[in-house]
């Protein structure tokens, strides 16, 4: 079933003027962009006199929805339903849009559901204006945005569903969060401070333990020659702390991938961000991935097993204090850019442990991550995304 399709304006008011008289001497909440997270909830609020606080800041009231306008916090998702507002009125950061439903026509939960969908972040996306860095969503795109809008029995019932929905999906990322920390205790545990090393273990140099350590290239042409499918072409943005991500995964052909021919990753290569905002950032390649290059921003770190093992390094890399030693080293100098050069990755100096005691290790994190995977933790196609694309196409 497809539902009519109607202009937000229509159903809701976009971005709404502060009311003439009101009294300035009134509590109100402040929210800065911080205080709204890329999960959809508001994670902190400030209160604030309201005559002190309504210029130069968006204006607002509870169970309004309000979602960040300007990159990249608007493709991140910052947006929330403000129906747990302390007070009756506030005031946030001005990259704030503010949509206020009829709730005559419009369920308040259902707006908030709709402008944090992908469908909604790709067409804001697309229709942004400003320079590099600076784009922002533009309050017309929101007025002439056409929206599905079944009968308001149903977008309660659609809301309720994807409540439930997002409920499951914020207990499996608990989830997760408890697996990492518990694998971070357990390497504390078992091997003590890789940057102290209270017990002592010998230590080497990384270019001691590794068969390859480099970095790539961006193809000529950058993301104009990047294609629907072809050889993987590994970025920063793939590579989060223990953590590799398929999102914005890059295509290159095989002539492309053969100019990298350097760079191509092996099963179980670690790979650390060496430059930009995500600098020291490291997990294991998923090998499913493979074929795969890397580009500038990414170093392959190939260790040779029969010394250090893959899992057992990139637990020693990503853990709080080492990784706190190489921000350092990415930061020195005064650079106005992050960065990490490769002879100081290869200059690392790494704690090794017996294989056997690295093994045991390796053995504790495969149970773990097998645990999160029959209980689909790792999933591609998340329930809550699935549902949400399906609630707005009349599938439900």
């Amino acid at each position: 079933m497809s539902w009519p399709l109607v202009k937000l304006s229509e159903v809701a008011e976009i971005n709404p003027r502060l009311p003439k008289n009101i009294d300035e001497a009134q509590e109100v909440t402040f929210l800065p962009m911080a205080s709204i997270s890329e999960q959809g909830q508001v994670l902190e609020q400030e209160k604030r006199i309201l005559g002190e606080t309504r210029k130069g800041f968006t204006y607002f009231e509870k169970n309004d929805v309000v979602v960040a306008k300007i990159t990249p916090c608007f493709e991140n998702g910052k947006a929330a339903y403000l129906d747990c507002l302390e007070t009756q009125i506030g005031f946030g950061t001005t990259e704030f849009h503010v949509i206020r439903a009829d709730i005559e026509k419009l369920d308040g939960k259902y707006l908030f559901y709709l402008v944090w969908n992908k469908w909604f972040r790709h067409l804001g996306e697309r229709n942004m204006s400003g320079s590099a860095g600076q784009k922002r969503v533009p309050s017309d795109f929101l007025k002439d945005l056409k929206i599905p809008l079944p009968p308001l029995d149903e977008q309660k019932r659609i809301a309720a569903i994807l409540d439930k929905a997002d409920a499951i999906r914020r207990k499996r990322k608990q989830a997760i969060q408890l697996a990492d920390d518990f694998l971070r205790s357990v390497f504390l545990d078992m091997f003590g401070d890789p940057v102290s090393n209270p017990k002592g273990w010998k230590k080497k140099l990384l270019k001691e333990l590794t068969l390859k350590l480099g970095s790539g290239s961006t193809p000529r042409g950058g993301k104009e020659a990047y294609l629907e499918e072809g050889i993987s072409l590994i970025r920063s943005l793939n590579v989060h702390d223990n953590k590799f991500v398929h999102k914005d995964l890059a295509f290159i052909s095989d002539t492309q991938a053969d100019k990298l021919k350097n760079v191509v990753i092996e099963k179980d290569d670690l790979l650390l961000n060496i430059t930009g905002a995500s600098v020291c950032r490291a997990t294991l390649v998923d090998n499913d991935i493979l074929p795969a290059r890397v580009n500038q921003h990414v170093c392959i770190i190939r260790a040779k097993k029969e010394k250090v093992l893959p899992t057992f390094l990139a637990r020693l890399i990503t853990s709080s204090s080492y990784k706190q030693k190489l921000m350092q080293i990415a930061t020195a100098g005064g650079a106005t850019r992050e960065a990490l050069t490769k002879q100081q990755v290869e200059s690392l100096d790494i704690i090794v442990p017996p294989l056997d005691i690295q093994e045991k290790f390796m053995s504790i994190v495969g149970k773990v991550e097998k645990l999160l995977k029959i209980s689909e933790l790792q999933s591609q196609k998340p329930l809550f995304n699935s549902l949400s694309q399906k609630a707005f196409a009349g599938e439900l």
